[in-house]
């Protein structure tokens, strides 16, 4: 993964959201967007204000999500690929309108929500 440089606010990054195992490279990474920068009380770092989604509607089900925000260092910020998550959205869609029941996940919903990725007409 390739960090984050230049970020501004409306960007989609990458972060480390849930730690998964007791070593240092263990975290499930999710997609988030920036909506703010500010200063680290504790550390004096440079943080981002990252909104993410927290949980789908349901396993089947993309929309409505619901959505939380998290204060992030700069430096875990890494490059989201957005053109990769819309060529999987549309493959995948397929797949749906096909009868297969698709599993959707967090960051795929953020995407749609906020107009990212768009669907097919």
């Amino acid at each position: 993964m390739k960090k984050a440089r230049n970020v501004k606010i409306g960007d989609v990054v990458q972060f480390p959201a849930y730690q998964y195992g007791h070593r240092d490279y263990e975290w499930l990474y999710r997609a988030g967007i920036i909506e703010g920068f500010g200063i680290s009380k504790k550390t004096g770092e440079k943080v981002a204000k990252v909104r993410y989604c927290w949980r789908l509607a349901g396993r089947y089900q993309l929309l409505p999500n619901e959505e939380r925000t998290k204060w992030i260092k700069l430096k875990f910020l890494y490059e989201f690929d957005v053109k990769r998550a819309q060529t999987l959205y549309k493959e995948f869609r397929e797949y749906e309108k096909n009868g297969e029941p698709v599993c959707w996940d967090e960051d795929t919903a953020l995407l749609l929500h906020h107009g990212i990725i768009m669907e097919e007409k």
